[in-house]
């Protein structure tokens, strides 16, 4: 078990481990009680992108922390399979990510083409030791592995907060590109909220958990984020039947926690309500981009 500390019911939470505090209220946040800042910043990284050719041997990479998290690292065994290259990871010294904002709740593995296209790995969820491992493939053959903190797993686009990077080692195989990797990444303005109350919340100490009853808590509260930003991006008005099921499956998976939070259950009922919750946040903001040019395109139409 691990040192943790409370995690709140709305968007500004925190996950410092394993140990939460029951006691505390939910607060649920709702459209227009706050102004989320909502930015795509279009960064350049010299990355090293590699192609691992098809069905070539095994390889491996290591993982270097960024200025973000200079203590982290890894390694990687790279296989490129039939079809799909397989990617199996080890990661150290993942210190908790809410470090960087109440808000990142975990850490998500990254597969980034040398044309900028991001691709979601993964979750990386750590142990009581910081320490975290995954088993994964994709489908592309040439790109570079980045680590980000994150607010929930199925997240579609990476946020900014980038802590580790792939590095080739000397044996490493395949054909390397060294390439200036420019991909879009979530400014951390993407996931504030500004509450008035923020600045007065405290932490509390609060009873060890397991590492099951961690990994429930973890899936849970992600979901609740997940169908929080959901709402924030118009899904109430653009994708309600989504995000009625999105919210659906995450009471269902509060229901078992109430009476079995060691279940994996827990953790596939609330993994599935974030997925479906950034469904209904990716329609309503697709659809209210659509409502957007419509109406621009009429009060165009109207001026002439």
């Amino acid at each position: 078990m691990r040192l943790a500390v409370l995690l709140t019911i709305s968007l500004i939470c925190t996950l410092s481990a394993q140990e939460i505090n029951p006691t505390q209220n939910s607060q649920e946040i709702t459209e227009g009680e706050s102004t989320p800042l909502y930015k795509v910043n279009v960064v350049a990284r010299t990355t090293k992108a590699l192609n691992y050719g098809h069905r070539s041997a095994p390889t491996k990479l290591d993982f270097g922390g960024t200025i973000l998290l200079p203590d982290s690292k890894g390694k990687a065994w790279i296989e490129s399979k039939k079809g799909a290259v397989k990617v199996r990871g080890n990661f150290k010294n993942l210190t908790p990510p809410h470090r960087f904002g109440r808000q990142y709740l975990t850490y998500v593995l990254w597969a980034i083409t040398p044309q900028g296209r991001a691709t979601n790995l993964g979750e990386i969820v750590t142990n009581g030791d910081d320490n975290g491992k995954l088993e994964t493939a994709t489908e592309l053959q040439t790109f570079a592995l980045i680590v980000t903190a994150e607010p929930y797993y199925a997240v579609t686009q990476p946020s900014d907060v980038v802590v580790m990077e792939n590095i080739v080692r000397a044996d490493t195989v395949g054909r390397i590109q060294s390439v200036d990797v420019k991909y879009e990444l979530l400014q951390r303005g993407e996931y504030h909220f500004d509450l008035a109350d923020t600045a007065q919340r405290e932490i509390n100490p609060a009873p060890k958990v397991s590492q099951g009853e961690y990994e429930a808590l973890l899936a849970l509260y992600e979901a609740r984020n997940a169908v929080q930003f959901a709402k924030v991006q118009g899904a109430s008005e653009y994708a309600r039947e989504t995000l009625d099921k999105a919210e659906a499956g995450l009471a269902r998976a509060e229901q078992q926690y109430s009476q079995t939070p060691k279940a994996k259950l827990v953790v596939t009922l609330a993994r599935e309500a974030t997925q479906v919750a950034e469904d209904a946040r990716l329609i309503a903001l697709r659809k209210k981009k659509a409502a957007e040019n419509a109406q621009a395109g009429r009060d165009e139409a109207a001026a002439l």
